[in-house]
């Protein structure tokens, strides 16, 4: 059989480990096994430890350099040093004594758990060295024992014996085997073998013969094994390897497999204790989920548990009573821990809770809920204890009820608040049941709060306006007082907008007042708001306010683009803030040209619907200010406008044309055009053009000036420089007039070519 060592592989699968820590029961009870209730304590000063007993009331933890000591709840209460290499434990049937491997010394130390005190220490010798794992049966003690990988084995000695004699058993094993005895039968397996080595041997005193290993055909196909226990008949050894995912057990007789515990729960089994009636398997793993308690005698689960940091030490589970101890070690710090699991073999039992379907603060409120055990047995009369979680966190305890005897029972409640509330139900359990936990959220809805707001109908702009309301809370004021926020939102023909006003705050009877001196008339809306509480919904109440108005308005607008000596459009009009204007008014007109003095001009009259619109010319380009008036009349007040606008010149253009583009050598140009304002054509007198020739060396000459005809139209001609017509040179003509005061600037381009002739 080939040997290969795969504790480094079972190392690295650990170290994978992210755990959390499964406390309380499921809020519906379930077939699934219950989380058992966890803490960890932190071996302050540990660097090393390997193994777990409990004995006296007390348990111990091998740390390698010295033995710590802690109490039923897994608090540390002190250490035993003076004991080198410290690695493995067993304690006799009673509790009384401790037995410890020392590794470094090949010794076995005897404790009194009681006092503490070392009372003999047991020298090994050759080829007993390195001692690690110990079993005890009666007087016999049984050692695995190895330093290295092979060179290992087991031995036996009888520990009453005053000058005890060492007896090998089995001296060829890889490393240090581990060893449970029970009913005469001995069991021992190598660790880190794949496929692992499992060896059953009959003993009597110091005497084991080979009854065959596990199994006999050589199928065995587990590998890493890591530990093994026999149950307390010797009937049946059940081991924890690696592989496969389960604890497999295995009858030491036939060495058929008998059952497996935990398949499907959790990877790479490194652990196994029977607790001492012989009725429960503590099952451990090196990844998560880390432990779990069955039945030995028919594998049920009755809890599971996870820590919520560290790796499970191998080998390292003890039971005491109803809870389990174990290792933890925190790779990531370099921490151990000594893990308690508390009840993890009592029966467990459920709690679950049915929220009501509507809930309102203040109002009562009833949740129902069922106590439930895992074997079907009714709870009877038992006391489960309630508290109440508010959104923000504050908790408190609300009365205990006490369950039917068929474990129903109802929690009645009036929520100070609303929002989400979470109801926890706990029951402590007893001496068979562990007891468990539940939580269930109640959406509780607020209350309707009451805001009213009342004031006159109509109002007038510039007066004060007073509103009163009162906030009640279920027909009481608020206590404290409430601050209330305030908006106006004005509509007219003008705008529409909205305002914040100061805050108001109620008095000893909800009751408040507002007082507004609105400056603008229109459909005012007033409205006060409530943002509301933990207990009452947001409120708001409106009251509109119908709001006269003497204020008019005159708008007006100018045309633009205007041109000097053309006719523009000025138009405008009369509006009420208020309702609408009709009839014909009269309104007073000035203008002011170019800063000029201001003349009257002729007044306006609207039409019915209060509007106008004329017409006006300005001679030369000017800015322009008109100011409309208008007197007001009995409902309104008088109101004016000013309005600016600018009148430009008129655009003008050149447009010339060449006879011919394309001249002979003794060719002369020969241009003719046209000049005109863009928008009043033909200006009706003779101009004055400026003409410039671009020559095709880049020169510029300056011809005489070109005069127009009273329709604008002119012409000229030119005589050209000798040039090389085989270039194909070309002359540009830039026609230009410097325009008036009423037409602007303009100018044109002509470009001839001369040609090579034929």
């Amino acid at each position: 059989m080939s040997r290969s060592t795969l504790g480094l592989a079972r190392r690295a699968a650990a170290i994978l480990i992210t755990a959390v820590l499964a406390a309380g029961a499921a809020v519906v009870a379930t077939a699934a096994p219950a989380a058992a209730d966890g803490t960890q304590t932190l071996l302050e000063g540990v660097t090393a430890a390997r193994d777990v007993a409990t004995a006296g009331g007390k348990v111990f933890v091998a740390a390698v350099d010295r033995i710590v000591v802690a109490d039923s709840t897994g608090s540390v209460t002190g250490s035993i040093g003076s004991l080198p290499g410290a690695v493995g434990f067993v304690a006799s049937p009673d509790g009384s004594r401790l037995y410890v491997a020392l590794r470094d010394s090949s010794e076995v130390a005897v404790l009194d758990t009681t006092t503490l005190a070392e009372v003999r220490r047991i020298p090994l010798g050759a080829p007993v060295v390195c001692p690690y794992n110990l079993a005890l049966d009666g007087n016999q003690l049984w050692v695995g024992y190895g330093c290295g990988q092979w060179g290992g084995g087991v031995a036996t000695v009888d520990v009453t014996a005053p000058s005890p004699e060492v007896v090998a058993v089995w001296t060829d094993a890889y490393g240090a085997p581990v060893v449970s005895v029970a009913g005469g039968v001995l069991a021992a397996g190598e660790t880190g073998l794949s496929p692992a080595s499992l060896r059953i041997y009959d003993v009597a005193g110091s005497t084991a013969t080979l009854r065959g290993t596990i199994p006999n055909d050589g199928s065995y196909v587990a590998s890493n094994l890591q530990d093994l226990v026999l149950t307390n008949d010797g009937h049946t050894v059940i081991t924890a390897a690696g592989w496969p995912y389960s604890h497999v057990a295995y009858d030491t007789t036939t060495f058929a497999e008998v059952r497996r515990y935990g398949e499907g729960i959790g990877y790479y089994p490194n652990s196994a204790t029977i607790s001492p009636d012989g009725t429960f398997l503590a099952a451990g793993r090196g990844y998560s989920t880390v432990l779990s308690v069955h039945r030995v005698d028919n594998g049920a689960t009755l809890s599971t548990a996870d820590p919520t940091s560290g790796d499970l030490v191998a080998g390292s589970l003890a039971f005491n009573g109803p809870d389990v101890f174990g290792l933890l070690y925190d790779f990531s710090y370099q921490r151990f821990y000594l893990w308690r699991v508390a009840g993890a073999t009592l029966l467990s039992s459920a709690i679950s809770l049915t929220p009501p379907a509507a809930a309102t603060a203040l109002e009562p409120l009833t949740i129902e809920g069922r106590l439930t055990l895992s074997d079907g047995q009714t709870p009877g009369a038992q006391t489960l204890s309630v508290r109440r979680t508010l959104p923000d966190g504050s908790t408190a305890a609300l009365p205990a009820v006490t369950t039917a005897a068929d474990g129903t029972f109802s929690v009645t409640d009036r929520p100070p608040v609303s929002g989400s509330l979470l109801y926890t139900v706990s029951w402590a359990g007893e001496a068979t049941y562990r007891g468990s936990t539940a939580s269930v959220s109640v959406q509780v809805a607020k209350r309707a709060a009451s805001l009213t707001l009342t004031g006159p109908t109509t109002g007038e702009a510039g007066k004060r306006i007073r509103l009163s309301g009162t906030l009640q809370l279920d027909g009481s004021p608020p206590s404290p007082a409430a601050t209330l926020q305030v908006s106006r939102t004005t509509y007219n023909n003008w705008r529409t907008a909205t305002e914040q006003l100061a805050d108001v705050t109620t008095d000893s009877h909800g009751a408040f007042r507002i007082s507004d001196t609105p400056r603008d008339g229109g459909r005012l809306v007033y409205t006060v708001t409530w943002d509301g509480n933990d207990v009452y919904t947001t409120a708001s109440a409106s009251h509109e306010v119908a709001v006269s108005s003497r204020t008019a308005r005159v708008t007006a607008v100018m045309q633009q683009p205007a041109y000097a000596i053309e006719p523009y459009t000025v138009a405008g009009g009369i509006s009420y803030q208020v309702g609408d204007c009709s009839g014909l008014k009269t309104i007073s007109v000035t203008r002011q040209i170019a800063g000029g003095p201001i003349e009257e001009r002729p007044a306006v009259t609207t039409d019915a619907s209060c509007t106008f619109r004329f017409e006006d010319t300005v001679a030369t380009p000017a800015s322009v200010r008109y100011t409309f008036s208008w007197a007001g009349d009995a409902g309104h007040d008088a109101a004016s406008t000013t309005i600016s606008g600018t009148v430009q010149q008129q655009p003008s253009y050149i447009q010339a044309t060449a006879a011919d583009d394309y001249l002979t050598i003794n060719q002369r140009p020969d241009i003719s055009g046209i000049v005109a304002g863009s928008r009043t054509g033909p200006l009706g007198t003779a101009l004055t053009l400026v003409v410039t020739r671009t020559n095709p060396d880049g020169s510029a000459v300056r011809l005489r000036d070109v005069s127009t005809a009273a329709d604008g139209t002119f012409r000229f001609r030119d005589s050209l420089p000798r040039v090389d017509p085989l270039t194909y040179p070309a002359f540009t003509y830039e026609i230009s007039w410097a325009g008036t005061v009423v037409y602007a600037p303009s100018s044109t381009t002509v470009t001839v070519y001369v040609t090579p002739t034929g």
